[in-house]
């Protein structure tokens, strides 16, 4: 996999403004890679076999971070909702709108 901030962070340029916490990690990582690389302190081939390790455990993070996200806006969208039909119920206390907060606890 080649990261597209790859190359600035192979020529030691200082990170980018805007990355996720998993890129800066990968950012940093790469660019303290590179320069092993150049210092001669690791090898190519052991080079990529780190950054095979780095990049498998940067896909979980990503993927990790992507599901709370989602969940965040469920949860989110959730209680916005509930909120909404709680307040429907106490400013008109009705049937309908008891069943229809009773409709948004369940997540329907």
């Amino acid at each position: 996999m080649i990261f597209p901030f790859e190359s600035e962070a192979a020529q030691g340029i200082v990170m980018p403004d805007g990355l996720s916490l998993p890129d800066q990690l990968a950012y940093q990582f790469l660019k303290n890679l590179y320069d092993r690389i150049r210092r001669g302190s690791v090898t190519r081939e052991q080079a990529a076999l780190e950054k095979g390790r780095m990049t498998h455990q940067y896909n979980l993070a990503k993927e990790t971070l992507s599901r709370y996200s989602a969940l965040g806006d469920r949860w989110s969208e959730l209680l916005k909702r509930t909120e909404e039909a709680q307040i429907r119920y106490q400013m008109d206390r009705t049937l309908e709108n008891a069943d229809l907060l009773s409709l948004v606890l369940d997540g329907r």
